[in-house]
């Protein structure tokens, strides 16, 4: 695709062929995603449109909130499959988990109780307000389970924004950056989009994600346009989600 042809570049535009979501809310009633399964079938076939083939959609589980069990989890799954073949929505829809880093992770690590992303990949997340006082020792378990930790939208925890050393740290202790595709539209606000591009463009960004939760974040993620140089940086990393087809 010419770029340079182009003013301002949509999602529809830089979505990469074979796109696969690795980040989304859209099993209906588990956590602060969608609520009902049309609800997620509206957007699921509204992502397809623009080009995205393979979602792998990752509820929150977390201890008192989420508790989702992996069981249930994949009843919804399956559940929401049979919507979608009844509206002859044609895409490819498995599940994972976002998983907080907090106690009951640790309890589901030592029991194997994980639904994971392929390649032997745990989709993980921190509170907003600070990370976990025993992170080196969750990551470290991480690791010796047989998983590699990819860190769920790194640019939203504002603990980490003063400076590149914390990405930087982590990233020695192997974590990999997942940055979700509405912060670089700016939703979340100009702090956490100019974090987010720059993430992207020092390369520490490994996997993108749409964290899509409702109607209003799909019209966020498919109305905004970016400029070329964004797009090409965006559709760049965007190819490395061909790990999980």
């Amino acid at each position: 695709m010419n770029f340079l042809s182009r003013k301002k570049l949509s999602f529809a535009e830089i979505i990469p062929k074979g796109y696969v979501d690795i980040h989304s809310h859209l099993l209906a009633n588990v956590d602060d995603g969608v609520e009902t399964v049309y609800q997620s079938a509206y957007i699921i076939e509204q992502l397809t449109a623009i080009g995205v083939t393979k979602i792998i959609t990752t509820p929150h589980v977390m201890q008192e909130v989420w508790p989702n069990t992996t069981h249930d989890l994949q009843n919804k799954l399956e559940r929401m499959r049979a919507v979608l073949h009844a509206l002859k929505i044609q895409v490819d829809l498995e599940t994972s988990a976002e998983y907080m880093l907090d106690d009951l992770f640790y309890e589901r690590l030592q029991a194997k109780d994980i639904l994971p992303l392929p390649k032997s990949h745990i989709l993980v997340e921190m509170s907003t307000f600070n990370p976990p006082i025993n992170l080196k020792e969750l990551l470290f378990e991480i690791k010796l389970a047989g998983f590699t930790p990819v860190l769920a939208h790194p640019e939203r925890y504002a603990f980490y924004n003063t400076s590149l050393k914390s990405y930087t740290s982590l990233k020695k202790q192997g974590v990999l950056f997942q940055v979700n595709l509405l912060s670089l539209t700016g939703f979340y606000g100009d702090t956490v989009k100019n974090m987010a591009f720059k993430l992207l463009n020092e390369g520490f960004i490994d996997f993108t994600g749409s964290d899509i939760h409702n109607y209003k974040q799909l019209e966020a993620l498919t109305e905004h346009k970016f400029s070329n140089k964004q797009g090409i940086a965006i559709q760049s990393t965007m190819q490395n989600n061909r790990l999980f087809s």
